[in-house]
């Protein structure tokens, strides 16, 4: 193999094609079972004066997901995944077969995770010695690069996993049927503290089906009404009837052996195992549920019901430079009957993580709060608006610049009042109840996901004010309408919405900004 012409200090750049085309070699990849994901991240940000820099730290994730029905385990989404596997091996890529680009792989997604090349393999590929001691500190940093963008990361704005059950592609989900996840761990640069996390993005009954109708644990008619005769909201019993367990996998194999350590659920009989239902209730609760480094201590992760303290002295952080996976399964059991029929689900996973240096693992607090998010239920002019709070926690009163809003349901489409009646929050867009409230009108709405200006709405008139937030102050936000793209108001009761908030200290000008998803 010849060598790269780049001299030894030149700073050069390599990009995955060109890595994997020369390496005809298999990398580690792992097997999994369930569905499409993504991976949700943040790394820890830390403020410098008035600025947000990542530091030295840093999280990223690889993952598979296969689903074990009908057609026994099969492979449905992946990162990465920008190659075709074998399929007589997914653990190597399949290599083409055209004689003009001999030795090259197929690009494409196959929902089988690529092979994660290894340092040393990528240095091959580059030209150089795989002993990477005896490379220049830019031929090291280049190839650490191309290591690290194998994977998926985020470190500011969160990135999805969003877990999509819908009836198209299992729509033939059986008792029995399993889903599941592995999700491989790379923490760079220093140790941290991991936190399991996500929520519930959608749930829909969809189409009430005879079968559905008839079994006595469905609440609903077939023509949607509920059986009690009242108004209460649908059950989806999808998020009742899967059935979780989370563990802490060895190897990556999506495979619980007896000497892995399960945290969540992992009985022998699926159904004394905790539900979907209550596994999103515990990753959507503060930072999550928090992990161990080590999982033979005394740590238990979730206690009564709930996610263990994160600040035990039993608890240790995950060590840098080391890959550690998780393993979770999503089962319905043998005994399931027929009100799932026509249901459907979307939730995000995902890993949280904190730099352990000058932590405890207990999880900082952010300097703005977002809390108690629900839909607005009022009936005039109806439940397509979301109302959440937020909560200043800093020292000194802070101004909410920006508002940026990204719905986890593809329909929703924008965000516009459409309401003549300005003397009530539904006549805005956004309304924030400070101290010193705000409140933005924009002519025509605006197209989500997208980012509100706060200070100003296009109007030339007053209406138009940054709100202020005083130290511990909470404030009520109210954001109306939701709207799909015939412009008709979308319900937001279970709809997971991603929200980031801008701020400005008033006193030292400090910046920055929160993301939070929040469920209606």
């Amino acid at each position: 193999m010849t060598r790269d012409t780049h001299s030894q200090d030149q700073p050069f750049t390599l990009s995955r094609r060109s890595v994997l085309a020369g390496l005809g070699m298999t990398g580690v990849a792992a097997g999994g079972a369930g569905f499409g994901t993504t991976a949700y991240l943040n790394d820890t940000e830390q403020f410098a004066g008035n600025s947000v820099t990542a530091g030295e730290f840093d999280l990223q994730v690889d993952w598979q997901v296969t689903y074990d029905g009908p057609d026994g385990p099969v492979y449905v989404d992946a990162s990465p995944d920008e190659f075709i596997n074998d399929p007589e091996d997914p653990t190597r890529l399949l290599e083409s077969d055209d004689i003009l680009n001999s030795g090259s792989f197929i690009e494409g997604s196959d929902g089988i995770r690529d092979p994660i090349f290894t340092r040393e393999e990528i240095a091959l590929r580059a030209g150089f010695s795989s002993d990477l001691s005896s490379l220049s500190e830019n031929q090291r940093t280049a190839i650490e690069t191309r290591f690290r963008e194998q994977f998926v990361d985020r470190p500011v704005e969160p990135d999805f996993a969003s877990v999509v059950l819908d009836p198209e592609t299992f729509g033939d989900l059986k008792p029995g049927d399993q889903i599941t996840l592995d999700i491989s761990l790379h923490l760079f640069d220093n140790p941290g503290y991991l936190w399991l996390t996500g929520g519930l993005g959608h749930a829909d009954e969809g189409e009430i089906t005879e079968p559905e109708a008839g079994d006595p644990d469905e609440d609903q008619n077939r023509d949607g009404t509920r059986k009690a005769g009242d108004n209460a909201e649908p059950i989806v019993e999808l998020l009742d009837a899967l059935r979780v367990t989370a563990w802490y996998e060895s190897i990556g194999n999506v495979t619980l052996d007896q000497s892995e350590h399960v945290f969540f659920g992992g009985n022998e009989d699926p159904t004394t195992n905790p539900t979907l239902r209550e596994f999103l209730d515990l990753v959507s609760t503060g930072n999550g549920i928090p992990l161990d480094g080590d999982p033979s201590t005394s740590y238990n992760e979730v206690v009564d019901g709930a996610p263990a303290l994160g600040a035990d002295p039993a608890r240790e952080p995950f060590a840098n430079s080391t890959t550690r996976y998780l393993g979770l399964a999503f089962t319905l059991p043998d005994e399931q009957s027929n009100e799932i029929q026509g249901d459907s689900v979307v939730f995000d996973v995902g890993v949280y993580a904190e730099q352990a240096r000058h932590n405890t693992g207990g999880g900082s607090r952010p300097d703005l709060s977002v809390l108690n998010a629900r839909a607005n239920e009022s009936a005039n002019p109806g439940p397509y608006g979301l109302v959440f709070d937020v909560r200043n926690n800093l020292s000194e009163s802070v101004v909410v610049t920006d508002l940026t809003i990204l719905p986890a349901d593809p329909v929703i489409l924008a965000l516009s009042d459409e309401v003549d009646n300005t003397s009530i929050p539904a006549g805005y867009e956004v309304y924030i109840d400070s101290a010193t409230p705000g409140y933005t009108d924009i002519p025509g709405g605006i197209a989500l996901p997208g980012t509100i200006t706060l200070g100003s709405d296009g109007y030339s008139d007053s209406a138009d004010r940054e709100p202020s937030l005083m130290p511990d102050e909470t404030a009520q936000v109210t954001l109306f309408s939701f709207r799909d793209a015939n412009g008709d108001g979308v319900e937001m009761n279970g709809q997971r919405v991603v929200l980031t908030l801008a701020y400005r200290g008033e006193t030292t000008g400090r910046t920055g900004s929160v993301t939070q998803s929040v469920v209606g």
